[in-house]
This record gives structure tokens, C-alpha cells and sequence, in this order.
């Protein structure tokens, strides 16, 4: 779920392929979607404060029932992150059980969804550390991918086991 405008979330949803984009409303999980929401932010000033505020809204349990899995947050540019921006990451990545950054990829800023490489579960290949972003999923974006993977099956076998115990 984007945090605002901008953020990445229709990339992140084409390079991810079991992610979807739930154009930043909180999903309904009473019409079937599904009830785990990772928050994307673009690493700005702005972008971080609106990811805080989504993150103060679950915690005040405005959001459903939903489950943020983690706050994934992407490189507004290329270089080294600013001082301020890295501080914020970390303040509002503590809100979160896990917290993912994507690099900047210059590639992803002149081509379309449709030419960008797709990343699924079933990927047994090592993640491509060529420079061309295109050709293959990009190292980050594929640990992103397993580690979201990981933290939904951990969530669902925990919601699994609790749900049995009480029985």
C-alpha cells in the first residue's frame, strides 16, 4: 500500500509477482483480499511522515484487520541517503516487525511496467547483480520478495497455531 503518491507500489506490484496494489486504501479483507498490507514509502521527507502516519493509524486500530507486514521504503535518487531521511527511516521502521529499502535502479526511470522483470516464489535463480535492471530482477528487489514471503508464511502458521490452541 502506497503511503502517497509516488512511492513505488506499481513497480514494486509488476516486479513482485504475487503483490498487488491496493491503491492506497487499507484492504478489506471482509471482500477476499487478503488481510497483509506491506506500506511502501519513497524515501523523502514527505514520503516518510505520510508512511508514519498510515503506521499510527494501524496502531490505532483504524485500519480493519489488517496485518502490516513491514514498510518497505525506496531511494528517492541515486547516492547517499540524507542524514535527516536515514534518521526518520529508522524512527518510523520501529513501528514495523521488518523494514526493507530498494535501491535506486536509473533503468526503472525510462522504460515501462511491462518491460520490467518479473520476481516469483517459485525463482530458484541467484538474483541478478548486473547493472542492467532490466534484464533480471534486481538483488534487492528479489530479498524483498523471499523475506515478504517468509514473514506472510511466519504470520499465517503463528495466526494458524493460535487459532487451533483456542479450540
Amino acid at each position: 500500500m502506497g503511503a502517497h503518491g509516488g512511492a513505488g507500489v506499481t513497480t514494486l506490484a509488476r516486479l513482485l509477482a504475487p503483490a498487488a496494489d491496493c491503491h492506497r486504501r487499507w484492504p478489506g479483507v471482509m471482500s477476499g483480499e487478503s488481510p497483509y498490507v506491506v506500506l511502501v514509502a519513497r524515501e523523502t521527507a514527505i514520503g516518510l511522515a505520510a508512511a508514519d502516519s498510515l503506521l499510527r493509524q494501524h496502531h490505532a486500530g483504524l485500519a480493519g484487520t489488517t496485518v502490516v507486514v513491514g514498510l518497505v521504503t525506496v531511494a528517492a535518487r541515486p547516492g547517499r541517503v540524507p542524514a535527516p531521511i536515514r534518521r526518520d527511516r529508522q524512527l518510523y521502521g520501529e513501528l514495523v516487525a521488518n523494514l526493507w529499502r530498494i535501491d535506486w535502479h536509473e533503468a526503472w526511470t525510462t522504460t515501462t511496467h511491462e518491460a520490467l522483470p518479473i520476481w516469483s516464489p517459485a525463482d530458484v535463480a541467484a538474483p541478478s547483480r548486473r547493472k542492467d535492471d532490466l534484464a533480471a530482477v534486481p538483488a534487492d528487489v528479489a530479498t524483498l520478495g523471499r523475506e515478504l514471503m517468509t514473514a506472510i508464511g511466519e504470520l499465517e502458521r503463528s495466526a494458524s497455531f493460535t487459532i487451533g490452541e483456542s479450540s
